[in-house]
């Protein structure tokens, strides 16, 4: 029943369909979308009866019609401002976008959620939103998102049917029901985020298999592989065996898991969050916390030395590490402090597959942006994100290999020159034919890194590892602060 009061009554409300839904819309200034098919401007002609006096033989009054083409005010430049990171969004390219387009001044702010609300509150937020996939139920179920359907209809650049897949985590029919309907944004590039990354160096130097590179291991053989591969010297660890994102993606992974098998953390209208009694939740739990008890992991216990893997992976101390495909562009050295230092070599694996379920290679972020239904300039909004989405910054970010792009037609421009590269490109491709999968994600609670179950599995993690709480406690604990976490979180949007 509050699935169907969810998608009926409440998104209505909450998708601009009727009154606004939330308290931080209640002071915006209404905005009307504006509809972009085919729009033709014409000229008006005004014809003006003009009284003159003609004096002949004697005072007449002839009237004249005089036609008047009156000249249409100048507008006065628009600005619109994007919030993406500086490296994802250059001074070059946004000379260029300002170049070519006189009358729209664009400009980038920094990503700041906490700004971004200040700002949405105000009534003048950026038009454009750098987000994750985590936080778009929760920013559509609050109306914050603008509906791009119609723009994306009469796009050449951007058309629908050329979208990769992971855009469907930005269309939706309601909040609880997201992978398609509607368009409201999408992926900047993305990868299949589950992939790994070996150190073929050290597997060698240890004698060890290198794991297959078109068939993909389970996570028990991860495991296993972690164990012989973790090195230490005493209580120092020089080698990890496995690393991933950690706690900023952790219940991503777990719940990638247990959707191989059928499974979730949720309940299937969202408002339920099962830990405590689910055995399978539980058990990608025990996963995580017996690799970083046995120091096979890096943890709050066995930290990065460099403050996270990437640097670490680059300079032989971890064997494998989970970071998906856009993780090349430091591997092959496409940035210049990246690069495999020494004799470290390295390939990529396909996503490992959990408890014998279906083989899943999705992405667990799908960066991308929205733009803001308050924006002041929806159609100039849209061609800034159409541009940066589908024109020469996406051809530049498909040229650099550090994600796959977001247009399937830009596929061909992914590096694939050199013996790594080939490799990489190769296990891609063939992940891409499994990367169709969405992962659902509740409009009640936080996105973002970490989400509300990764926030409240990191108050635990440290004191559990030291022994202050014992396993069952930790997820009971996680339990009852996702369960008011939700109560809150559906009070709010309800």
């Amino acid at each position: 029943m509050l699935a169907k009061t969810l998608s009926r009554r409440a998104l209505l409300r909450a998708t601009g369909m009727a009154a606004a839904g939330s308290v931080l819309l209640a002071c915006q200034p209404q905005v009307i979308e504006k509809v972009v098919k085919e729009t033709v401007e014409v000229e008006k002609v005004v014809k003006e009866t003009v009284m003159v006096e003609v004096e002949k033989e004697k005072e007449v009054t002839k009237i004249v019609e005089k036609v008047v083409e009156p000249t249409k005010p100048p507008k006065g430049e628009v600005s619109v401002s994007y919030m993406m990171g500086g490296g994802e969004l250059s001074e070059d390219e946004l000379a260029q976008f300002n170049g070519d387009n006189p009358g729209i001044k664009l400009s980038r702010m920094d990503p700041d959620q906490v700004r971004f609300f200040a700002m949405l509150a105000a009534g003048n937020p950026p038009d454009c939103y750098r987000l994750q996939a985590p936080e778009f139920p929760q920013l559509l179920a609050r109306a914050i998102p603008l509906n791009l359907q119609p723009y994306f209809e009469v796009s050449e650049a951007l058309k629908l049917d050329d979208l990769a897949p992971a855009n469907n985590y930005y269309k939706a029919n309601s909040p609880l029901d997201i992978g398609k309907g509607d368009i409201y944004g999408m992926c900047k590039d993305w990868s299949p985020d589950c992939t790994i990354w070996v150190n073929t160096t050290l597997f060698e130097k240890e004698g060890v298999d290198i794991p297959s590179d078109t068939n993909p291991i389970s996570y028990d053989d991860v495991y296993a592989l972690a164990q012989r591969m973790t090195k230490r010297e005493g209580d120092r660890v020089l080698v990890w065996g496995f690393c991933n994102n950690g706690v900023g993606w952790i219940e991503r992974y777990w719940e990638v898991w247990l959707n191989a098998i059928d499974k979730s953390m949720f309940s299937s209208d969202m408002t339920k969050f099962n830990l405590a009694d689910n055995e399978y939740a539980k058990q990608c739990v025990q996963y995580t916390m017996d690799m970083s008890r046995e120091l096979i992991t890096q943890s709050p216990i066995s930290p990065s030395p460099r403050g996270w893997p990437g640097p670490d992976f680059l300079a032989g101390q971890i064997a494998m590490m989970q970071y998906g495909f856009w993780y090349s562009g430091m591997v092959t050295g496409t940035a210049a402090q990246a690069g495999m230092e020494g004799d470290n070599k390295a390939i990529m694996i396909p996503a490992p597959i959990w408890g014998g379920g279906k083989r899943i290679s999705t992405t667990i972020t799908a960066t991308g942006s929205v733009v803001a239904r308050a924006t002041k300039n929806p159609d100039e909004a849209w061609k800034a994100f159409e541009w940066y989405n589908g024109k020469e910054p996406a051809i530049t970010r498909a040229k650099g290999g550090w994600g796959v792009p977001a247009l399937k037609s830009l596929y061909e421009m992914i590096p694939g020159e050199g013996e790594l590269r080939a490799q990489v490109k190769a296990v891609l491709m063939e992940e891409l034919k499994h990367a169709d999968h969405v992962v659902r994600f509740t409009p009640f609670l936080k996105g973002g890194e970490p989400a509300a179950v990764g926030a409240a599995f990191a108050n635990y993690y440290e004191r559990t590892l030291k022994g202050e709480f014992t396993f069952e406690q930790m997820i009971d604990s996680i339990q009852q602060d996702i369960d008011v976490a939700l109560t809150e979180g559906i009070d709010r949007i309800l």
